[in-house]
């Protein structure tokens, strides 16, 4: 047994070092550990077997060569959660998942860290194949500044199998972005009767908004026959979400607007919260098996989510405002449409020589679309006597296409014990950026139309996002080469080891290498020890270095207008940017893997990244406004940093069986973190910025979970420890720092399920636990105009949310 459970080739030994952590392991951690109980090894072993980090096929999670958290659709649908990052959020210790106001298209497409990285250093694939990036640039002083990550929410829950999180560096064995580590979203597959569901879901806030409803569910059908004897089969999943806004604004009084009306507090209306959202998403996924060893494969997902997301409200004698148009001021909106599909096509399979091969290609694209309505041109308006309300202010776009050619195979070489498995593949890489211009009246502006009294010129272009400009559009596109080599093996009885190396050629930021070693020792039959060594590299994204709008963003505590610049761009480079190149890692990892008891297990993972030629936003910059552009900031990418993050995971779980009285699990997982710039190679980039990077992510996280499981009913539970958050300001002194103190939230949900029937009512926070108002001196936070909670708030600002669900297994 032991021989069986060592013999990971050495490209399955290497893979861990991509860092999968079992952080998640309550749901699958004894699935089969009745399955043999004469074997007391295998009864101790998690027998989930993984397929990321690993081209081994016989690995399990808890023999992975780094830590792997595999999470089940009991785990992502134990909360009211309906969105993959937010059920995420309140499962994994080291991943964090903001929720930001008033951030323009970032309240549509919020980004996702793990182990406090940049949202853009976690590479996310579907079944095994790489996902595509978002289009948007994340422009605001919030959690992933500067990323253009995945949109994880693109992705129907409904249409997962189960998630595997490998929480190491992986770009030797998946390439660029697998820094932090690996989010592997494994889709349902067959058409087995009674793997189908429907469900139906609604929920509203404590405080009487944020109303929530929507029905999602996944449905197999078999191909070219009946039941087990098909050849093939597809399924189809589906979701449909909608839900309102929420507003935790200190003012809510939209009567206070009215010219004249008293406003005793002084402090304006806003509207701060939860954008309103429709998502619309389906999947079709399937797989025919054209001869014993041949199967095409494929799945097509497209998702559509229409966000309205708000401003900040425009008060009537504003300049700028129209009082003809809105005369008592006006809330302008940003109704962002984002449009996601992508396609993967291939086939797979195995020669007679014992060879497997899959060949596949993959497509891949974003687009965000940014209407902005209740709004004005106040420039237009004065100039030419008129001004539309809803414009069109342009789009963003991100194309990705993949081919990949895989080969492993076993090979027994006579001077090792056991088999080693080879795999070696190639990718090609294309990848295509383009920005579209808006209409032409949002970005109208007149340098001539002056407000009376001043030397100064109205606003132009539509109110909260301009325009896009035609000189800021175009079509920017790269593709990349690669190759990889991965060998995994057992070296003894109890020691396994793997290495893997890669090779990247950029057609825009050059060529990279990487390679990764990484080691297990099984020291007894339940305990055992794992580390990981690498290198890996994250080419700069396309949209880090073409992205170019104008947004109305703070600058000295008023609205201005700044623009961010592609490094390409001779304002930039007169400020000092440069092309950028692709940032570097260095890799370690250390672990222990303990199960003294069939019902309880145990891993503790420490780790240490360091990223060189780390790609930051810059702060804004001061400039003039010229005779065409009322830019009085600039912003532009730059390869400006080095930092060293350091940390650990912890994780625990335990089950007991009290036969008639049902069975309990119980699961404890933490994680310690701890960003350190050791280096800033810029002069535009200051104090608050680095401490978005350093302490905008909790240091600790802490998730207990629990559930009880007796006849028919199931018990759930989720205490969640969410560390302190610290906004710092560019004041050496720091007298504009402001720490968020840390929160508990407790999750339960009580389920019963009745034949084919399951009903499930719950509630998320519990407590009702809301984060450290901000304070006056934090100038981020803008509590001033009654912007009370802090975008870096790690569970949002929401308060109590309660929840009902009801779903059909058939």
């Amino acid at each position: 047994m032991k021989d069986r459970l060592l013999r990971r080739p050495l490209a399955a030994a290497l893979l861990p070092l991509l860092g999968l952590n079992l952080a998640l392991a309550t749901s699958v951690a004894w699935a089969e550990d009745t399955a043999d109980p004469a074997t007391p090894e295998k009864a101790k072993q998690l027998q989930q077997v993984v397929v990321t980090g690993t081209r081994a096929t016989d690995r399990t999670a808890a023999e992975s060569l780094s830590p792997i958290d595999v999470l089940t659709p009991a785990d992502l649908t134990a909360s009211g959660s309906t969105d993959l990052a937010s059920a995420l959020n309140t499962l994994l210790p080291s991943l964090d998942f903001p929720r930001p106001a008033i951030n323009d298209g970032n309240d549509a497409i919020r980004p996702a860290t793990l182990r406090g990285l940049s949202p853009d250093q976690v590479l996310v694939l579907v079944d095994g194949k790489r996902y595509h990036t978002t289009s948007l640039v994340n422009y605001n002083s919030s959690v992933g500044r500067g990323s253009a990550p995945v949109d994880l929410n693109s992705i129907p829950i409904s249409a997962i199998d189960h998630i595997e999180v490998l929480r190491d560096g992986a770009a030797a064995q998946y390439g660029s972005d697998a820094i932090a580590g690996v989010i592997n979203v494994v889709l349902k597959h067959g058409s087995v009767e009674g793997g189908n569901s429907i469900t139906v879901n609604g929920g509203i806030m404590d405080k009487g908004d944020g109303a929530q409803n929507g029905v999602q569910g996944s449905v197999g059908i078999p191909l070219g026959g009946t039941g087990d004897n098909a050849p093939g089969w597809a399924r189809l999943a589906w979701n449909y979400q909608n839900a309102m806004n929420t507003n935790r604004a200190e003012n809510k009084d939209i009567s206070t607007t009215i010219a004249g009306a008293p406003n005793p507090s002084g402090i304006p209306y806003e509207r701060y919260g939860d954008p309103a959202v429709k998502t619309y998403q389906t999947l079709l996924n399937f797989g025919y098996q054209i001869t014993p060893n041949i199967e095409l494969y494929g799945y097509l997902n497209g998702s559509k989510r229409d966000v309205t997301s708000n401003g900040y409200y425009r008060a009537f004698d504003s300049a700028r405002n129209v009082v003809q148009i809105y005369p008592n001021g006006f809330l302008p909106q940003i109704v962002n449409h984002s449009n996601d599909i992508a396609t993967v096509l291939g086939i797979k399979g195995n020669t007679d020589g014992g060879w497997h091969w899959d060949l596949s290609a993959d497509y891949g694209e974003n687009n965000l679309d940014f209407d902005i309505q209740n709004t004005v041109n106040v420039n237009l308006y004065n100039t030419l006597g008129y001004s539309p309300t809803y414009f069109n202010a342009g789009t963003f776009r991100n194309k990705q296409g993949v081919v990949n050619l895989d080969l492993s195979k076993d090979f027994h070489w006579g001077f090792l014990p056991n088999p080693v498995t080879v795999a070696f593949g190639g990718e090609y890489r294309k990848e295509t950026y383009v920005i579209d211009s808006g209409d032409p009246d949002s970005y109208f502006f007149s340098p001539t139309t002056l407000i009376p009294g001043t030397t100064t010129p109205y606003a132009g272009g539509s109110q909260v996002y301009p325009g896009l400009t035609p000189s800021v559009a175009g079509s920017f596109g790269r593709h990349s080469e690669a190759a990889y080599l991965d060998l995994e093996t057992d070296l003894t009885s109890k020691l396994s080891a793997g290495v893997a190396a890669r090779y990247e050629d950029y057609s825009d930021a050059g060529a990279t290498r990487s390679g990764k070693i990484s080691l297990r020792y099984q020291f007894t039959d339940s305990f055992a020890l794992r580390g990981t060594v690498s290198n890996g590299f994250r080419a700069p994204s396309l949209a880090q270095q073409n992205y170019e709008s104008v947004v109305t963003l703070i600058q000295n505590g008023q609205l201005a207008q700044i623009g961010t610049f592609r490094t390409s761009d001779p304002a930039a480079i007169a400020l000092g940017a440069k092309p950028l190149k692709p940032e570097k890692s260095t890799n370690y990892g250390l672990g222990a893997v303990w199960q003294p008891l069939d019902n309880f297990n145990a891993t503790l993972d420490l780790y240490q990244i360091r990223i060189g030629n780390q790609i930051l936003y810059s702060d804004q910059i001061a400039v003039t406004p010229t005779l065409t552009s009322q830019v009085t900031g600039a912003q532009f990418f730059v390869n400006g940093a080095s930092t060293r993050t350091r940390g650990a995971d912890l994780i625990t779980s335990y089950r007991l069986d009290f036969n008639d009285y049902g069975k309990v699990n119980l699961t404890f997982s933490g994680n310690y973190n701890n960003t350190k710039v050791l280096s800033v190679s810029t002069p535009a980039f200051g104090r608050a910025s680095e401490g978005l990077l350093t302490d905008a992510t909790p240091h600790t996280k802490y998730v207990f979970g629990g559930d009880w499981l007796i006849h028919d009913f199931d018990l759930h539970a989720n205490l969640t420890r969410y560390g302190s958050v610290t906004r710092r300001g560019d004041l050496s002194d720091g007298s504009e720092d402001q720490t968020f103190a840390a929160r508990w939230l407790l999750d339960m949900a009580a389920s019963y399920n009745f034949r084919d029937w399951s009903f499930t009512v719950g509630g998320d926070n519990l407590t009702n636990q809301y984060p450290t108002k901000a304070a006056l001196n934090n100038v981020y936070e803008d509590r001033a105009d009654g912007l009370q909670y802090s975008a870096l708030s790690p569970f949002g600002f929401n308060g109590r949310y309660w929840y009902g669900k009801v779903t059909y297994h058939f």
